[in-house]
């Protein structure tokens, strides 16, 4: 798996980086409201139950989406991200916290990861087992010069 780290400027710079090919999202612990406070909101079970209108905080969750979905959920501006980009949809049992860490990688290509993308404040890193992914970031004009200025302070 090749990785490269760099700044970013925007959630559209973000959006910019995701293979347009790939609809398969899956978001691991997404937290929707970055302040610890209390806000509103209607729950659903899987069962059905319903809350209306009950108070939370500190919510987190995995999230299968689409690109339809990403795009939303970059428009909120979270500083922190996991987004994982496969070519399919991952199964129920696939928990990444559970997974080996010396076999993680290899067990997420197995369910079909082609790209991840950990989103940390200003800064941005992309890994993929796909060299091609990687080199054509690195050589986009609006990219290049930050990853390159990133990897010579790394260097020195």
């Amino acid at each position: 798996m090749q990785e490269l780290t760099f700044e970013i400027e925007s959630n559209e710079e973000i959006w910019e980086l995701f293979d347009k090919d790939l609809n398969s999202i899956f978001i691991h612990k997404f937290v929707p409201n970055e302040v610890i406070e209390w806000w509103k909101t209607d729950i659903k079970t899987q069962n059905g139950t319903e809350f209306k209108n009950i108070s939370v905080r500190q919510m987190e969750m995995d999230v299968q989406t689409d690109l339809s979905g990403l795009k939303k959920i970059l428009e909120l501006n979270t500083r922190q991200l996991r987004i994982y980009q496969f070519e399919k949809p991952i199964s129920d049992t696939l928990e990444i916290e559970r997974l080996p860490e010396k076999n993680r990688n290899m067990i997420l290509k197995q369910n079909g990861l082609k790209h991840f993308f950990f989103v940390d404040f200003e800064f941005i890193t992309i890994g993929s087992f796909e060299s091609e992914f990687i080199n054509g970031i690195e050589l986009n004009p609006k990219f290049e010069t930050r990853i390159a200025e990133r990897k010579r302070l790394i260097a020195e």
